[in-house]
């Protein structure tokens, strides 16, 4: 399955997001804070997600196999708070939640925040991240 604009960011990105990122983030026009705009797949064995890094303005992909997820998590957390006057928070709080996923690779465990079909629905942000959440439940389970 693929899912278009989608958004994606690393757990340092949050933490070493700039102030432009920051007002983006809390901007009624502008997306969730993230990094990378780009198309996520869920692949029967890994999820990838093709697209760019909009903060250099290069091509970025990313495949990462099923088996190497270590955490999934939908919601907000100690880094990505869905409180819209903090450090990293977002605007959508509470309805459009981030899909954390942590993985292992080769430098070591990696944790990545996901809107994943980014859009808006009656005027409010949200995503198809509760969806994606359940079927990479599933698939974790198996």
């Amino acid at each position: 399955m693929k899912w278009e604009n989608s958004l994606m960011a690393y757990e340092d990105d949050i933490k070493n997001r700039s102030l432009l990122d920051w007002l983006k983030a809390h901007t009624t026009g502008f997306k969730p804070l993230h990094r990378y705009e780009g198309v996520f797949e869920l692949d029967k064995d890994k999820i990838v997600f093709d697209g760019r890094d909009v903060r250099e303005d290069k091509r970025f992909r990313l495949e990462i196999p099923i088996r190497s997820i270590s955490d999934l998590h939908l919601g907000w957390d100690e880094t990505f708070t869905g409180f819209p006057g903090s450090k990293a928070g977002d605007r959508a709080y509470p309805w459009n939640k981030p899909l954390r996923i942590r993985y292992k690779s080769e430098q070591g465990e990696k944790t990545m925040y996901l809107f994943v079909h980014f859009h808006r629905k009656w005027g409010i942000r949200t995503s198809d991240n509760k969806e994606v959440y359940k079927k990479l439940s599933e698939m974790l389970r198996e």
